[in-house]
């Protein structure tokens, strides 16, 4: 996956429900940064709706490394988790789980009905839900001498690196802390690996095992 496009994912919950031959459907969307986390949202909503005839879910959870995951919970095969998945994929949405629970009103609505009734809950909540833009990050922990302070804050933001993404924190040594966009972190890691970076740091560099997203609208500057 690309990792100079932003993460599209919901800013907040959202609910819509709607009745289809007398069938309630309600469509609830989460955000979930991963599968567990996404797997205990769909533990909440089953026992908020445990009357329910099926809770079906899909979510696509993580990122840039996505799980994708859809379940019919008892519906027919393919009648429920694939069009809520296929939902999520088409807006384009990560970092989301999508539960729609069914509560049946007595009339069956065969296979091509019930493809059109998650598909319009997931599509329903989606479109009503506020979505924001994530951006991805590689945090990087350095350290350094008091005498060389000056000198690597500016080599860092030389490479590329914003004021915004760089926070300092004051001890035996001094501790920067960087978010570093992918697009910068093979020229970070050259200069850090030359001789004249090494000289500069007093213990090896710090770099995170995967990536943090930050809302687009708070992200600023690289």
């Amino acid at each position: 996956m690309a990792l100079d496009r932003p993460c599209r994912r919901p800013a907040a919950p959202a609910v819509y429900s709607f009745k289809e031959k007398r069938s309630e459907f309600i469509a609830a969307l989460f955000p979930a940064a991963a599968g567990d986390e996404a797997r205990a949202t769909l533990e909440s909503v089953r026992k908020e709706h445990h009357g329910a005839a099926h809770n079906c879910p899909a979510w696509r959870a993580g990122y840039p490394d996505v799980e994708e995951f859809c379940s019919d919970d008892g519906e027919p095969g393919g009648t429920a988790g694939r069009p809520i998945l296929g939902a999520l994929q088409k807006a384009g949405l990560f970092n989301a789980v999508l539960v729609v629970t069914r509560y049946f009103g007595g009339v069956k609505l065969g296979v091509r009905g019930l493809i059109d009734a998650y598909g319009a809950a997931a599509a329903g909540v989606i479109e009503r839900a506020g979505v924001e833009t994530a951006l991805p990050f590689k945090e990087l922990e350095l350290r350094c001498g008091y005498e060389h302070l000056a000198a690597l804050s500016r080599a860092v933001k030389s490479a590329g690196v914003a004021e915004n993404r760089l926070r300092t924190a004051y001890g035996t040594d001094i501790t920067l802390t960087l978010l570093v966009a992918p697009a910068l972190e093979e020229r970070l890691r050259s200069l850090l690996d030359s001789y004249e970076g090494r000289q500069l740091l007093a213990a090896p560099p710090l770099w995170g095992k995967s990536y943090v997203l930050v809302a687009e609208n708070q992200a600023g500057g690289s």
